[in-house]
């Protein structure tokens, strides 16, 4: 999802408020009938998460999860959203446990075989984080920055803070944006979250953004005892025992191609606010 408003300050940003703040309302009024403020739709493709590597580490009582994406995109700058439960911790770390894990194992993104066809992967740094409790302050964030929204994913964030999740979003900027409406490849910095749990949650998958169709995954289950717990879309590609920051861990990984969630069949126009 791209932000594509031009920075503003002073008076202009005072009005820009003040405008969505009235967009704001009249949703309200209409009880969130995106239909009645289209511009909070995307109009076109702008990004999506093409592969994935994960460890997630469960000890009987919390889920801890570090992630890294590798994001496709056409244009300067973009924003990434997700759901979680509201009582996680999150934290942006350098990607220190995801390479030790991958120097053990000599699985990770690297190794697979669609990667090298990506070319050139800039890196990126995720700044401008927010956390959205409401429905009222996605859709705020969204118009304010012009930041168009697919109705699909806005439909499933919507669910999510209904089921009492947070939404967590942040932006990211190549060095180097797309040309020639080509896409760019950036990797972001790893993602942590730790909350809560009694059994063993995997992640959604990603939601498509309309350039990518399929998201490529590495994911590592980590757990104290030895395990057969299967994942719920990727195939089991090895196991064995692994040591993590001085843990030892039994390893189940999981390698494989998954479409998006929220695809559009090959016959349906882009998404957009319905009239």
């Amino acid at each position: 999802m791209a932000v594509n408003r031009a920075s503003v300050e002073g008076p202009e940003f005072v009005r820009l408020v003040r405008e969505t703040e009235d967009r704001v309302r009249a949703l309200e009024a209409a009880k969130f009938d995106f239909s009645e403020v289209p511009e909070v739709f995307a109009q076109r493709a702008a990004a999506d998460v093409v592969a994935k590597e994960l460890i997630h580490i469960h000890d009987g009582r919390t889920m801890t999860r570090l992630g890294r994406l590798v994001m496709g995109g056409v244009g300067s700058h973009f924003n990434l959203m997700g759901p979680f439960p509201a009582d996680t911790e999150f934290s942006v770390l350098p990607a220190d446990a995801l390479d030790r894990l991958t120097r053990q194992l000599g699985d990770g993104l690297a190794a697979l075989p669609q990667w090298a066809a990506l070319g050139e992967i800039q890196p990126v740094e995720l700044y401008n984080y927010n956390f959205f409790y409401s429905t009222r302050d996605l859709v705020f964030w969204l118009l304010l920055h012009d930041a168009g929204c697919f109705p699909s994913t806005l439909e499933h964030m919507v669910r999510r803070l209904a089921q009492g999740e947070v939404v967590q979003s942040n932006m990211y900027a190549p060095g180097r944006p797309s040309a020639n409406g080509e896409p760019v490849f950036m990797q972001a910095a790893c993602l942590r979250m730790t909350f809560p749990s009694s059994q063993i949650e995997w992640m959604d998958k990603p939601l498509f953004g309309g350039l990518y169709r399929t998201t490529s995954h590495v994911e590592h289950l980590l757990t104290l005892e030895p395990t057969d717990v299967s994942h719920p879309y990727l195939p089991l590609s090895s196991e064995g025992w692994v040591r993590l920051d001085h843990q030892a861990y039994y390893r189940r990984t999981f390698i494989g191609e998954t479409p998006k969630e929220g695809l559009r069949a090959e016959d349906v126009p882009p998404e957009r606010a319905s009239g």
